[in-house]
């Protein structure tokens, strides 16, 4: 009877082990990182990639020596870290000094409000602190900066070029090269299922000929916030549905620029829960923009995405972005700009 016992505790525990190594890691961007080709170096390359923001939740998918497979938890982005052979540490030995289990956002609150402002934006400036630095690009290659107590912070804006990051004896930047603003690459969600076939529309989008399209351009005729609609196929690159109330059937089209998913893309557009609630909780005036499909300086991020629905992601990776892109047709695109507050502070 007590080897039963001691059997059955053991497979318990087992048991209990299986499920708790099969929860992924979830963890959060420590600084403003750079991906290029979907893939993150723990060089740290400054000038090109799309930005994953500080803050950025991430979820660990797979990790070993050579890299650390994650995903973006609320873009579904997928990217490899990587290490390289200068700096002496594998790839999972490298992962901590960039994701953590600790959001940072209490770091970022303990810097001055000007601080503040800069790491949010990915901008170094002179009398930053070391801190301030860290959370706006991130640490410093160790081959070249061994410790952070240097007065002299070396980072690769490619593989071919530095630029440094000089500190006076308070701690304070007195001088630094050149940080390129880098533009955005094409993500890769992976597919959610699907359960049931009504879905309400997210925000007012456009269409052609009975087509929506990924890129969700600016023009033609308008699908109302809120809409309800019947899902009657789904495809690889297409997902045919009908709204409810008409009868009227359309296609919402993916192709392989997006490099996403076509049902995630279709649920980042359409939900499963009625939308009105959301619309409610808007001011008064956000209200009135959203039911015109306007987009205003002054309105809030939550009311951009009803009026014009979500940025297409491979220029807009993370909902969190400052600014984001919108194509008004295939040669013409529109940014918005949102500050600190989430509020617009221009559409260009």
């Amino acid at each position: 009877m007590m080897f039963r016992r001691n059997v059955l505790g053991t497979l318990l525990t087992a048991g209990l082990l299986m499920a708790l190594s099969a929860q992924a890691e979830v963890v959060f961007a420590q600084a403003n990182f750079v991906l290029n080709k979907k893939q993150l170096s723990a060089v740290n390359y400054r000038n090109k990639g799309v930005v994953i923001p500080v803050g950025t939740k991430v979820e660990v998918l797979d990790k070993d020596d050579d890299e650390v497979e994650c995903r973006i938890v609320d873009t579904g982005v997928k990217f490899s870290f990587v290490s390289h052979k200068s700096l002496g540490k594998d790839a999972e030995q490298m992962f901590p000094a960039f994701f953590g289990p600790k959001d940072p956002a209490e770091r970022i609150a303990a810097l001055t409000p000007e601080e503040q402002k800069q790491v949010k934006a990915g901008e170094l400036a002179k009398g930053m602190s070391r801190e301030a630095v860290m959370l706006t690009v991130g640490p410093p290659p160790p081959h070249r900066t061994p410790t952070f107590a240097s007065t002299k912070w070396t980072y690769w804006s490619s593989k071919f070029a530095t630029f440094e990051v000089v500190f006076d004896a308070d701690g304070k930047v007195i001088s630094h090269g050149e940080e390129p603003a880098p533009p955005p690459a094409a993500p890769v969600p992976p597919p959610p299922a699907p359960e049931p076939t009504f879905f309400y529309s997210t925000a007012n989008f456009h269409f052609d000929d009975a087509t929506l399209s990924w890129v969700n351009y600016r023009k033609g005729p308008i699908i109302p916030f809120n809409t309800r609609i019947e899902v009657l196929d789904k495809g690889s690159s297409k997902v045919k549905f009908r709204i409810v109330e008409t009868g009227k059937e359309f296609t919402f089209e993916n192709d392989s620029r997006s490099g996403a998913d076509t049902w995630f893309l279709f649920k980042a557009s359409f939900a499963e829960q009625d939308q009105a609630s959301k619309l409610e909780a808007l001011s008064a005036e956000d209200r009135k923009k959203v039911s015109a499909s306007e987009v205003v300086p002054g309105m809030s991020r939550a009311a951009v995405r009803m009026a014009w629905g979500p940025p297409p992601p491979h220029e807009t990776p993370t909902y969190n972005s400052n600014t984001w892109f919108y194509w008004k047709g295939k040669f013409t695109k529109v940014q918005v700009k949102f500050n600190d507050e989430d509020k617009v502070v221009s559409v260009e």
